[in-house]
């Protein structure tokens, strides 16, 4: 009796231990797919984003730009400004994109979305 429960103890750890590594390799591919350097910052750069001058942007006074951030001037007319949105959402959307890790970059052009329209008083 004594043997069948070290016996089935030791399968349990063994079954255990098995899952433990399959849940980390699984979260390592996941993670790994989730955020892919290159392939992101590769995609980032055919959208026009410079990368380069989010450090510059950071404590500055002048704060979120959203014209800044959809790539416009401040005198774009409203459709110009609505088709660009349109064309973010589009390549930017974690359906469309077909990189992961644009959801930073998607909320961000929501936001200034958002403000251009509270600015230019659109329903």
């Amino acid at each position: 009796m004594e043997e069948d429960i070290v016996k089935r103890l030791r399968e349990q750890e063994r079954i255990l231990g098995e899952m433990r590594d399959n849940v980390q390799g699984w979260m390592d591919d996941l993670l790994r797919d989730a955020f892919n350097p290159e392939s992101f910052l590769r995609y980032v750069a055919d959208m026009g984003i410079d990368l380069s001058q989010v450090p510059n942007l950071v404590g500055r006074g002048d704060g979120f730009d959203p014209y800044r951030v959809l790539g416009l001037e401040k005198t774009a007319t409203d459709e110009a400004v609505k088709k660009r949105y349109r064309e973010l959402l589009i390549k930017l959307h974690p359906d469309t994109a077909g990189v992961k890790g644009t959801d930073f970059l998607l909320q961000m052009v929501l936001a200034a979305y958002e403000m251009i329209r509270v600015e230019r008083k659109w329903q």
